[in-house]
């Protein structure tokens, strides 16, 4: 057994059909560097020829930048090479 559409009133009428039509739209780029793309741990160690494990304790530590979604850990490589040339060097940190 078929099922049965609601019929249209005479005085209501199929919407027009719309042609899209794709013009070309001038893109500006100010920035180059605002699109960031971020990376993961194992691009991070690779850049950084570091330890995973070390990264994690960095990141425990809060010695570097990151940003967590969920259970990933990202990083924006421009601000974690900021942080590590800020931080003072292992001669530097074991002086008292």
């Amino acid at each position: 057994m078929g099922q049965h559409l609601p019929q249209t009133s005479p005085g209501h009428e199929k919407p027009p059909d719309i042609a899209f039509t794709r013009e070309e739209i001038p893109l500006t780029v100010r920035n180059p560097r605002a699109s960031r793309t971020l990376i993961d741990i194992n691009e991070l160690s690779r850049r950084l020829s570091i330890a995973k494990g070390t990264l994690y304790n960095w990141v425990y530590l809060r010695r570097i930048p990151y940003i967590k979604a969920g259970r990933c850990l990202r990083f924006d490589p421009d601000k974690v090479f900021e942080s590590l040339r800020q931080c003072p060097t292992m001669n530097e940190a074991g002086r008292r």
